[in-house]
């Protein structure tokens, strides 16, 4: 089992880094400007992650040594109204996933990733998927989508963001996002991220032969002590998830990165192509029991995909990417999907 392990000198020292306050100019957006966080080995094979919703880029510094050990230089680009990253949509405040995949396709050039890795969390896999119907030849081995976003209009998604995606105007959404904490992320946060013992268990889906090995969901924390909680963690661990959780609070209240992720994730906006459209191979992981992205909704939909090896985590929620010997064995894989 990985050891959780970061003092708080090393934490500090990463979140200081140059790596981790990158902000690119691009010339094809009329200037504007792009923020990126890396970490991992600088030398390693790159590959791209898409956080999910209300995700801050410097969220991947959780995986720093993980990346490191596994040969990866780790990139992650904030999306526009994130942080220091500009809308640069055509039509401002408006999403488009196809100009977002040009942004990234010149950012990458800019980066001198030629050809890369790519990797998703939630609603990251939207944006991914634009992009791999654009510059597939940029792209090497499959797709890894953990805890993949669904159209709501899929059968089996959530009754509930089928009612808001339905009924919700705009303004609404965007004012109940800027004024809620993310609580339950948080929370979640803290208890995934500790160093105590978990079980492990394997299944394998209908629609694939492959499995992996994830941390069980089986803890429940809504009576748990936050500051037991703080203090299994390692203290650079600890300092780097404050900085995380306060980051994402900062940009629901003051950004608009959050309320345009919302358009896309609703379906506010046309994504321009449906997941049955796509080719690009893909590896997703779902859990049984994630109540944002149903297990029964995508049993629908990777029946109606022919890319797709869907791999069910057993006892996994929504947020399998703070499952810390979840994200080990992934990395593993795409390391062996990278690298001859």
């Amino acid at each position: 089992m990985y050891v959780h392990s970061m003092t708080l000198k090393q934490a500090k020292k990463l979140l200081n880094s140059p790596r981790s306050r990158q902000v690119i100019t691009l010339a094809s957006c009329g200037g504007k400007k792009v923020g990126v966080v890396e970490c991992g080995d600088p030398n390693g094979f790159p590959v791209l992650w898409f956080t999910g919703n209300m995700g801050p880029a410097l969220s991947i510094l959780l995986y720093h040594d993980i990346a490191e050990r596994h040969r990866i230089r780790f990139v992650c680009v904030d999306r526009p109204g994130y942080n220091s990253s500009d809308d640069i949509y055509s039509e401002h405040g408006v999403p488009d996933l196809f100009e977002f995949a040009d942004m990234v396709n010149e950012l990458t050039l800019l980066l001198r990733m030629w050809q890369f890795g790519l990797a998703t969390f939630s609603l990251g896999a939207v944006y991914g998927l634009a992009y791999s119907l654009s510059f597939p030849e940029r792209l090497k081995g499959p797709i890894f989508m953990v805890s993949p976003w669904l159209s709501v209009k899929t059968p089996g998604t959530s009754t509930m963001y089928k009612g808001i995606a339905r009924y919700a105007p705009n303004f609404l959404i965007r004012t109940t996002l800027s004024t809620l904490p993310h609580m339950s992320n948080f929370l979640n946060m803290w208890n995934t991220l500790g160093s105590s013992p978990v079980k492990t268990s394997r299944r394998t889906s209908s629609s694939t032969s492959s499995s992996m090995s994830a941390m069980s969901d089986d803890d429940d924390i809504d009576n748990a002590n936050i500051d037991s909680i703080t203090f299994s963690i390692a203290p650079g661990r600890s300092y780097i998830h404050n900085q995380i959780y306060n980051n994402g609070l900062w940009n629901l209240q003051n950004r608009t990165g959050a309320h345009l992720d919302a358009m896309v994730a609703l379906e506010k906006i046309d994504w321009g192509f449906t997941y049955e459209e796509t080719t690009y191979p893909i590896k997703a992981f779902v859990g049984d029991i994630d109540e944002n992205v149903p297990i029964q909704a995508w049993m629908y939909m990777s029946n109606k995909m022919n890319n797709i090896k869907l791999n069910v985590i057993e006892g996994g929620g929504h947020y399998l990417l703070y499952r810390m010997d979840f994200m080990e064995d992934l990395f593993a894989q795409i390391e062996r999907s990278v690298y001859p």
